[in-house]
């Protein structure tokens, strides 16, 4: 075998061995900075929530109030909470139920 088939086998079993998301990652130049932007913000507005709920419970108004974050916003990120775990619906108070964080065991 020459140098330049050996070259190419070596090639080819390299890009072989790369997975799908290698190979995207690559294509695309990686994740957009928009979407970096966003996550880094959302993830943000997520931690001062659950920093907000360690004083105890509140109301997803509180919540907006305390965090300067818009009330819709806050909504979601309470529900993603809730999802995961983290965050649990406790008693209702002025037409609005009270959030707190669940305790990790």
């Amino acid at each position: 075998m020459s140098d330049s088939e050996t070259k190419a086998a070596s090639s080819t079993s390299k890009s072989a061995a790369k997975k799908p998301i290698q190979i995207l990652r690559e294509r695309r130049g990686g994740a957009p900075k928009e979407l970096l932007h966003r996550n880094r913000e959302q993830t943000a507005a997520s931690r001062k929530i659950v920093g907000a709920l360690k004083a105890g419970p509140k109301t997803v108004p509180e919540l907006s109030a305390e965090t300067g974050i818009p009330t819709h916003q806050a909504l979601y990120l309470v529900m993603a909470l809730k999802k995961y775990g983290k965050v649990a619906e406790g008693d209702e108070r002025d037409d609005y139920y009270e959030y707190k964080l669940v305790e990790e065991s």
